[in-house]
């Protein structure tokens, strides 16, 4: 019973410091206005579930701004796929992001010289 107690103890002890807000989480995100945004629409399509969840979250959520990511071009790819791709759901949905996306070129394995 004891040694529960310590470990207890210290998880009960550690809550308020992950029970952050959203500002203070998204104060340190890459982009903090999408994160909020992203926080927002996440409380306000709590109730809903599935497709209706969704459909909630992807017209609460602004677009991404590819200006801030890495590959900006890869990142308006993706965008143009997933507004192509809208409204479909499932495997139908998995199969147009796959046809819409540019392929990442392969690497040619060079011959083994043993």
């Amino acid at each position: 019973m004891r040694g529960l107690l310590v470990p207890a103890a210290g998880v009960l002890l550690s809550l308020p410091a992950l029970a952050q807000s959203a500002a203070d989480y998204c104060a340190s995100a890459r982009d903090p206005v999408r994160c909020a945004a992203r926080q927002a629409a996440l409380k306000n399509c709590a109730g809903m579930r599935s497709a209706e969840k969704q459909a909630c979250l992807e017209a609460s959520m602004p677009p991404v701004d590819c200006s801030k990511t890495k590959n900006p071009q890869a990142c308006e790819a993706i965008q143009r796929a997933k507004e192509i791709c809208r409204g479909k759901t499932g495997k139908e949905l998995k199969k147009c992001l796959r046809d819409e996306q540019p392929r990442k070129k392969k690497l040619k394995k060079r011959p083994s010289t043993a």
